[in-house]
């Protein structure tokens, strides 16, 4: 039950996830180029349109990672945000996160 404390209490949740692709799968190859730039190019408007706060979109190109901070109250959203060719290109890891501040106030936890 702990482990879903943030959900149960309807707050806002922060997710971090990481999406590996192989370089066959690489949107720098000529054959995926079109869909990972309109990709990219719609994301911040998508993550609008979802209810997702991007708090940082980032790639790390020489070892074909993508990682993102989301806020969002629906996991949902998240999957839906991750639609093709995200999700399809990649393995992906996604975890809910909090500050370690936070992490001292859940009730579990002798004050």
């Amino acid at each position: 039950m702990y482990l879903l404390y943030p959900f149960i209490r309807g707050d806002k949740v922060l997710f971090m996830i990481s999406l590996e692709h192989t370089p066959e799968q690489c949107f720098a190859r000529e054959e995926y180029q079109v869909e990972g730039k309109q990709w990219a190019e719609g994301m911040r408007k998508s993550a609008e349109k979802l209810g997702i706060i991007v708090h940082g979109a980032y790639v790390c190109t020489t070892e074909h990672v993508y990682y993102f901070i989301l806020e969002s109250d629906d996991f949902k959203s998240i999957s839906a945000f991750l639609s093709p060719p995200m999700l399809t290109h990649h393995m992906g890891k996604i975890s809910p996160i909090m500050t370690i501040e936070d992490a001292y106030q859940l009730p579990f936890i002798d004050r």
